[in-house]
């Protein structure tokens, strides 16, 4: 008996599976559609805009990497670089301390309302930037907020602080802001740890005789450390794409309206990317330029960090 299939069921079959390969392209398909459309395709474009001169109006004229060179003796671009290397310094170990001491509170068994503390911790990291730049330019009031009144009335200051008018008190303030506004997603980025650390070391730690302070330092933060990576390079990662927090406390609060703060103190990358290509000069090569060149800087300051933190792990 022929059990083997005919021509005919062949080329049949053939067809059939060239359908089932068809229909996984065609299931595949919407996503890449949108990576390209959205993500590929601006991100060639921009670069294409940063090789010309346009103002958005007029026909680009290409300006070759004209913009590049005038970007590497741009003081502002510089500053901005500078400023957002401060503000790393300020919010990075206050906002990744505070954030392992809280989910250590939420993590422990004695910690009681825990899901109504989870919310409120959270709730700061989905206030909209807006009202954080109203509320917080209040709060720093020259003559009338809350924060003068703590320092003077503490004694810490004898007079009131302008922080809208002075450099290292407008970094405060900025630093401040974003501390509060993250300090609850990064908690929960370590709390996310701890509930995957196994509970049998910790049981066998207290079998052991190790109290609750070396049960943190021994166990806890060194199993944390992938965590503790990926929370110093998405910190840094964001410090870097700060533009919320200052720009509206500078633009939208009871300060004065000014760019980039006190002597530019508070002039982040991608303020100086929004004031140049669409505030004051609506340069927008220039600005795509800015975009590449800081692109440049983060993925290279982002390799350094790794590195030296993964530094003397086994490979």
């Amino acid at each position: 008996m022929n059990i083997g299939y005919s021509d005919r069921q062949a080329r049949a079959l053939r067809k059939y599976k060239g359908k089932k390969n068809n229909a996984f392209y065609l299931f595949v398909s919407p996503y890449f559609l949108i990576y390209v459309s959205f993500s590929l395709f601006p991100i060639i474009y921009t670069f294409y805009i940063s090789l010309t001169k346009w103002n958005g109006f007029d026909a680009p004229v290409f300006y070759g990497l004209k913009n590049y060179l005038d970007l590497f003796k741009d003081e502002r671009f510089y500053n901005a670089l500078g400023n957002t290397l401060i503000f790393m310094l300020m919010i990075i170990p206050i906002q990744i301390a505070l954030g392992m001491v809280i989910a250590f509170i939420l993590s422990s068994k004695i910690t009681p309302a825990k899901n109504a503390f989870r919310l409120f911790n959270f709730l700061p990291y989905l206030t909209t930037p807006v009202a954080l730049g109203i509320i917080f330019g209040i709060m720093f009031d020259y003559q009338f907020g809350i924060i003068n009144s703590i320092i003077t009335g503490l004694g810490i200051a004898r007079e009131n602080i302008n922080f809208m008018s002075r450099p290292w008190p407008a970094r405060i303030m900025v630093s401040f802001v974003g501390i509060w506004r993250y300090y609850g997603y990064t908690s929960i980025l370590f709390l996310a740890g701890l509930t995957n650390i196994n509970p049998e070391l910790y049981e066998a730690a207290e079998i052991d005789g190790v109290n609750s302070i070396q049960k943190i330092t021994k166990i806890s933060i060194p199993l944390l450390k992938p965590v503790i990576i990926f929370v110093v390079l998405t910190t840094m990662i964001g410090c870097f794409q700060m533009f919320e927090e200052p720009f509206i406390l500078f633009t939208v609060g009871s300060g004065p309206q000014m760019v980039g703060g006190p002597e530019y103190a508070c002039l982040t990358g991608m303020w100086f990317l929004y004031d140049t290509a669409f505030g004051t000069m609506m340069r927008f090569g220039y600005g795509s330029s800015i975009a590449y060149g800081m692109f440049m800087f983060i993925a290279i300051l982002t390799l350094f960090t790794y590195r030296i933190m993964k530094w003397g792990e086994r490979k």
